[in-house]
This record gives structure tokens, sequence and C-alpha cells, in this order.
């Protein structure tokens, strides 16, 4: 893993285009998207659907990362709220739903854009404040970022009781072990 804001930046012009496809495509096309969604229709969830979402976490991810300066306050309110609805996705997963890699590639995906955005937010914003939404630290501290890490942490307490209680297979002792550096890298 990098530190945010020491890689290349991205092109302003992609990133704005891509944003706006995406929202765009959340407006038309909602079901592609399994932002809040029953985790047993994740499960169950065509994979397709499951690495569209992968990728678009990822993409946002990069942009956080590498070129966060660039994204305007709507894209950051877009991002946000995806963010914390993808954890409202996973976050009743157990042990028997970790067993899907559908719901660990959407673990690990949802908790790297988490790292990336709390990393960016604490780190990288303060620095810029020329360049950034100017209440973009605020709305992270006072809206986002209590519901995530309590969405997070429940998360990551849930399936640690359920791998240390329960014979797991080492899929799921990776996955775990993943979520927590990812997730708990970003607050510490």
């Amino acid at each position: 893993m990098y530190d945010v804001g020491t890689e290349t930046a991205l092109s302003s012009e992609l990133i704005h285009a891509v944003i706006s496809q995406m929202r765009e495509w959340r407006t038309d096309h909602d079901v592609l998207f399994l932002l809040d969604a029953d985790i047993a229709s994740l499960t169950a969830a065509r994979w397709p659907v499951v690495v569209f979402n992968v990728e678009l976490m990822t993409f946002m991810s990069e942009v956080i990362s590498r070129s966060s300066s660039n994204l305007s306050s709507e894209e950051w309110d877009f991002v946000l709220c995806s963010l914390v609805s993808w954890f409202q996705t996973v976050e009743p997963a157990s042990l028997s739903h970790v067993r899907s890699l559908s719901v660990v590639a959407l673990v690990t995906a949802t908790s790297r854009l988490l790292h990336c955005t709390a990393a960016c937010i604490e780190r990288v914003v303060p620095e810029q404040p020329d360049v950034n939404p100017v209440n973009l630290v605020a709305e992270w501290q006072d809206v986002f970022s209590a519901s995530v890490f309590e969405t997070a942490v429940a998360l990551f307490v849930r399936l640690s009781s359920d791998v240390t209680s329960n014979s797991s297979p080492i899929l799921v002792s990776i996955a775990t072990l993943n979520f927590c550096l990812t997730v708990f890298h970003s607050r510490f």
C-alpha cells in the first residue's frame, strides 16, 4: 500500500467524466449498485455486478489517493455517500457470508476505499485547503466518519469472533486480517 497523495495525479477530465458517468448509472440503473443492499442478495449477486462495484470502489480509491484535489464538493459527496452505503451492505456479514467470494471482494474493496478516504481527509486535505471543498473535513468528522467507522468496527468484531469461535478456512482468516489492516491502518 502506498502513501495517499504521493502517487502521480490522474487526469482531471478523466476523473470528472468517469464520476459523472457513475452518477448517471446510479440514477438510471440503481440495481447495478450494491449500495445499502441486502446481504442475502449480495451472496446471490451475479459476479459481474460484484466486480462492477469493486471496480467502482477501486477507481474511487485511486482518485482519492492520487488526485483528491480534483474532486468537486458534489463528487466528494457522491464518494462519501457511496462509501457509507457500501458499508451498510457488508455490515451484516457473518462468517457464513464471508465464505462467499462476492462478499470477501466487496468487504476488501470497501475497506480499501475507507482507508484511502480517511487517510486523505486526515492528512492531505488539511495541507491543501485552497483546492478542496471548504467543509469537507467538518462533514467527514460530523457526518460520515462516525457512521462508517462504527459499521466497520462492528463488522470486524463480528468476523473476528466468528473466526475465533469456529474452525474457519484460511480464506476467512486472511480476509479478516486484510480488513483489519486496511481499516485500522487509516485510523492510527
